[in-house]
């Protein structure tokens, strides 16, 4: 009982302690902050109640110091007045009379001459020379001729009438054919591994491949063909096609690689035109018998033992 009691004590009087150290910092803390607010409205009073300062009433020294000073009283000030007044009267007479003075001269002004310069002289030519030097110069037309185009089933026409009379006949040309000419397809193996198993080949399809022309439709292409424009010929593609109607694109024959050496003799010795060398080459390269060694060659590639 005695210990509880004195537990008691002590919390009571610790809490005294610091409620009074509390109230003693509340107090100090007060004193602190009516100081501060005592000196800040001191030197307010002091800034509004002190004397202003006085500003320097120095001027730069010019060579007439007694013009510039200001005057110090009214009939100082009415003087000065007066002189301005009668300083711009003055100048007001002045400006009128300089400008009558110098209205005056100008009409007595003496006309001015122009001096024709000499290179108009130098350059002047007369009529019959400048007439003789317009025949000379030629004439250069404003625009150049435009050579039309002949359709390509007329220059083909040409291009086997000078067959003709060189005593050469397109259908007798052989065509320099072989495997380096032709690019095989990686399919072409794989055909060759199923007839190794056996499986039957299937039928060698060979397609003619015509070029993509801008503002053209395959079919559009396609009738340009059939009317005799053998320029939009491009490639040929051999295809295996099987008993289940599978195509496998095994090889391919391009018209650039295309080499008919009669063809190029004639034209290296100047008896056809280029046009009339492309022509006659696409010609021999859509031809039937040029088809059937293409697909012997690319037969005879898968028959092949080679890898």
């Amino acid at each position: 009982m005695d210990l509880a009691l004195r537990v008691q004590d002590i919390i009571g009087l610790i809490l005294a302690v610091l409620i009074v150290a509390i109230l003693i910092s509340i107090v100090l803390i007060l004193r602190e902050s009516a100081r501060e607010r005592r000196m800040w409205e001191e030197s307010e009073e002091e800034d509004i109640f002190s004397p202003p300062r006085k500003r320097s009433t120095k001027k730069p020294l010019s060579e007439d110091s007694a013009a510039s000073e200001e005057p110090t009283s009214v009939a100082g000030w009415k003087g000065k007045i007066l002189k301005e007044l009668e300083a711009r009267k003055a100048w007001n007479a002045l400006s009128r009379s300089a400008g009558r003075k110098s209205e005056a001269p100008k009409e007595e002004k003496p006309p001015e001459t122009v001096f024709q310069p000499l290179q108009e002289e130098e350059v002047s030519i007369p009529l019959e020379q400048e007439k003789l030097q317009e025949e000379k110069q030629p004439q250069i037309p404003l625009e150049e001729p435009i050579e039309k185009s002949e359709p390509p089933q007329v220059v083909l026409e040409r291009a086997l009438k000078k067959l003709q009379g060189l005593g050469l006949d397109i259908k007798e040309a052989q065509p320099l054919l072989d495997e380096e000419s032709i690019v095989f397809s990686p399919l072409l193996w794989e055909v060759k591994e199923e007839i190794r198993s056996g499986k039957e080949m299937g039928n060698i399809v060979v397609h003619t491949v015509f070029k993509t022309m801008p503002g053209y439709s395959g079919e559009e292409v396609v009738e340009m063909y059939r009317s005799g424009n053998l320029s939009v010929v491009e490639k040929m593609e051999a295809r295996i096609r099987t008993a289940e109607g599978r195509e496998f694109l095994v090889a391919t024959l391009g018209l650039e690689y295309f080499r008919v050496p009669v063809l190029e003799k004639t034209f290296y010795e100047g008896h056809l035109s280029e046009k009339e060398y492309e022509l006659l080459r696409a010609l021999k390269f859509v031809d039937r018998n040029t088809k059937k060694d293409f697909a012997r060659i690319v037969y005879r590639k898968i028959m092949s033992e080679e890898e």
